[in-house]
């Protein structure tokens, strides 16, 4: 009888590992055959592509590598950097202040917080617009208006994975830092935040490529002159269609891989989950 369990408690569990590879298998590919057709159209000779493909050809990466391209594909890195930047410091600074204190509104400041998540984007940036019409200061509409509104939706993700990071660092560490003659700012700097670091990495990396990536916030608030990429593809699309938007999408996409992956080899993206590696 219980062989019997045993071998049928096998199969279950073999049957079951089946499944889930099945299930991981359909979803990677969900992922992927759309960035796949995305570089194919890129490296195609047809304004239209066409299977059996006629041959390769690097005809639209010409007009992709341009100065109508390169400069609103620069002016979105530089409004995600300043973001993430900003949503790293604020995030991380309201992580630690919930993580370490207590009282009634701790609940309520930390869904004040995580509010922009559950706002329609472009609901607040027409918001914003109306602030900035209220308070007469449209000159503001541009870049520093980008990177404060951008902002927003930054925060939710530091302090969610600076918040991780913080389960696992006990306050004890940092008073018996204290107790050894270390102010509050040098055990600070040299217990909690080395412990918190691979969390503040992974929600500046968020926030970076929800704000480069980012439409609906940045659709009322960019000026004529200085157009987010999104917005340029997206103006560009309307009118006209070519495989130079795959060529932009994929350089775009490889130059947001070749960060994550420089900076991974300083700091793990899954640490904050698992804790940091010894």
């Amino acid at each position: 009888m219980n062989t019997r369990v045993l071998r049928a408690a096998l199969r279950h569990r073999g049957t079951w590992i089946i499944l889930r590879g099945v299930l991981l298998v359909l979803i990677l590919a969900f992922i992927a055959v759309p960035m796949l057709m995305v570089v194919w159209t890129s490296i195609q000779p047809d304004t239209y592509p066409a299977f059996p493909p006629s041959g390769l050809s690097l005809r639209w990466w010409s007009a992709a590598l341009t100065r109508e391209w390169l400069l609103p594909m620069a002016l979105s890195a530089q409004v995600a950097l300043g973001s993430a930047v900003c949503a790293l410091v604020l995030g991380s600074a309201a992580a630690y202040t919930l993580a370490r204190g207590a009282g009634r509104g701790r609940r309520f400041l930390e869904g004040f917080l995580a509010a922009p998540l559950l706002l329609p984007e472009i609901v607040i940036s027409l918001a914003v617009v109306q602030l900035v019409s209220v308070l007469d200061a449209r000159r503001l509409i541009g870049p520093v208006l980008l990177v404060a509104t951008h902002a927003l939706i930054g925060i939710p993700f530091v302090l969610r994975t600076v918040g991780v990071s913080l389960l696992g660092v006990n306050p004890v560490w940092e008073r018996a830092a204290r107790d050894l003659g270390a102010s509050a700012w040098r055990a600070f700097y040299t217990v909690t935040l080395p412990l918190m670091r691979s969390g503040m990495f992974a929600g500046a990396l968020f926030a970076f490529i929800v704000s480069f990536n980012n439409v609906e916030l940045s659709l009322f608030l960019t000026s004529r002159d200085a157009n987010t990429l999104p917005i340029r593809l997206l103006q560009y699309m309307e009118y006209q269609y070519s495989p130079t938007l795959a060529c932009v999408a994929v350089t775009s996409v490889v130059g947001i891989c070749a960060i994550a992956g420089a900076a991974s080899r300083f700091v793990r993206l899954t640490d904050f989950i698992h804790g940091e590696s010894t």
